[in-house]
């Protein structure tokens, strides 16, 4: 997108869509506990179903057929419909296109850009994921879908600016995407229950149409917003809402700290051990999210990871083992650093139950990051805000589960990003988390949490950088 935004508005859009995330979701789960006189349940878990499966198991209904040209149609108008309000509404500069500038475009080639941070990393994949969900909500699957966001970013790097198609427009737009686009088609189609009419019918279309833009435009079209149809069958799924304090100890220093409101909300979708029925990708997929608000500072974390394949291994007796591979977001804002990437990850996750109450789930896994970015002290002698490039990261987790008492937990996530836009370094940056949590009524615990945010820069033309912080979290956990 536009190199020409002010920051301010850049800065508000960012705000907003972390902001819909988890609204959207929290908004979900009081529909679905709002009323004892209508079935409001939004994730209906138990609902019979009329559905066919086609040959790559995707629901479908019987009457839908794949439509491969409607979605292309869609992607070129959405395009030009964002264009003419860039240029006509917004006056922006860099949407004043024409042949000349299409002959330029093409003529250059690919450069790396200098747009925000914010809208780099955040926005563009959420362009995309509306490429990809026009081609998924018109019947196709996954598979089918990427070129469909790979073609929507193509075209608008090359045709609907009048600056150069940028590399990491076109990486995140396309990978990170998909991603988010099938995380919503998904949670989307959670929502929408053809068999419900009135005021539940539209809070649901409504609900739906707010997380998935393109599938609720292409139900409106075709009618399907308001046909009655049957009831629908839902995959498993969990949600958990937690709130409590965040409280950031700057350096270290416990006389220098900063006290926030911490509100979460994580989605895991299906099962990960239930390998076999992991036909299709995202079969199984978690969503954490993460918002720290104090005055004048917020702290915003999102991981969003799917499964693309993925088998049993084995390890050793009396445990679940799996080996996957998966398509994983990171984006990770505090004070020590603004980090995200997008990335394809190698993991391995082991259960062992030691004895009927408990059980110890470990997992290790390694990444390699297409494109990751993170903030940089020297980045703006260079032109920009943020450091970008590929490089790898690497996971280690454990979690001691003890029935009727509650869980012990530790991971430690490490990043290695290599800069080729912005300062020359080599950039590490890690997450150390420490964790407890108790039951203290029905699916409610209570937990305390130790973390520790930290970074090193090592740089070329300037001298190498480090910092960290540690936090304390105490918080309650409603799981839905």
């Amino acid at each position: 997108m536009s190199r020409k935004y002010t920051n301010q508005r850049i800065h508000q859009r960012g705000e907003l869509y972390q902001l819909l995330i988890v609204l959207l979701l929290f908004y979900c789960n009081l529909l679905a506990q709002s009323s004892n006189k209508m079935d409001f349940s939004l994730f209906s878990k138990n609902n019979s179903a009329s559905f066919c499966r086609n040959d790559s198991s995707e629901y479908i209904r019987r009457e839908d057929g794949k439509k491969y040209w409607l979605p292309l149609i869609e992607i070129v108008g959405l395009n030009l419909t964002v264009n003419a309000y860039n240029n006509y509404l917004l006056d922006e500069n860099f949407a004043k296109i024409s042949r000349e500038s299409i002959k330029d475009n093409l003529k250059t080639g690919f450069v790396w850009d200098e747009d925000s941070y914010i809208m780099n990393q955040f926005l563009h994949p959420f362009n995309g994921a509306a490429y990809y969900n026009s081609a998924r909500s018109n019947g196709l699957i996954f598979w089918e879908a990427i070129p469909y966001t790979f073609g929507g970013s193509l075209m608008w790097e090359l045709f609907m600016e009048n600056e150069p198609p940028s590399y990491n427009d076109l990486v995140n737009t396309t990978f990170s995407g998909i991603t988010l686009g099938e995380i919503s088609y998904r949670v989307s189609n959670l929502i929408i229950d053809e068999s419900t009419d009135g005021i539940e019918r539209v809070l649901r279309e409504f609900t739906s149409s707010l997380i998935n833009p393109m599938q609720g435009f292409n139900r409106l079209i075709n009618g399907k917003m308001w046909r009655k149809g049957p009831s629908t069958s839902r995959d498993i799924y969990h949600l958990v809402f937690s709130t409590g304090v965040h409280n950031v100890f700057y350096g270290g220093n416990i006389k220098n700290d900063k006290s926030f409101l911490t509100l979460r909300l994580n989605l895991v979708y299906g099962n990960k051990f239930a390998v076999s029925k992991h036909n299709n990708p995202f079969d199984y997929f978690s969503l954490h999210t993460e918002f720290n608000f104090a005055d004048g500072d917020d702290i915003k974390v999102i991981f969003a990871s799917g499964v693309i394949w993925d088998d049993k291994i084995k390890l050793f007796d009396n445990s679940k083992n799996i080996f996957g591979i998966y398509k994983e977001i990171d984006i990770l804002i505090n004070d020590v650093y603004k980090l995200s990437s997008t990335s394809v990850t190698g993991q391995v996750i082991n259960r062992v139950s030691l004895s009927p109450l408990v059980s110890i789930e470990n997992d290790f896994s390694l990444s390699a990051i297409l494109l990751g970015a993170t903030n940089s002290k020297y980045a703006n002698e260079e032109g920009k805000d943020y450091n970008l490039g590929p490089g790898a990261s690497g996971r280690i987790g454990a979690k001691i589960i003890f029935k009727d008492i509650g869980e012990l937990y530790a991971s430690f996530k490490r990043y290695w990003i290599h800069t080729l836009s912005g300062a020359e370094s080599d950039e590490f940056v890690g997450l150390l988390m420490v964790g407890i949590t108790h039951p203290f009524y029905s699916n409610n615990f209570v937990g305390l949490e130790f973390l520790i945010y930290e970074r090193y820069g090592h740089y070329i033309d300037y001298n190498d950088y480090s910092n960290s912080n540690t936090a304390l979290r105490l918080y309650i956990r409603h799981i839905i």
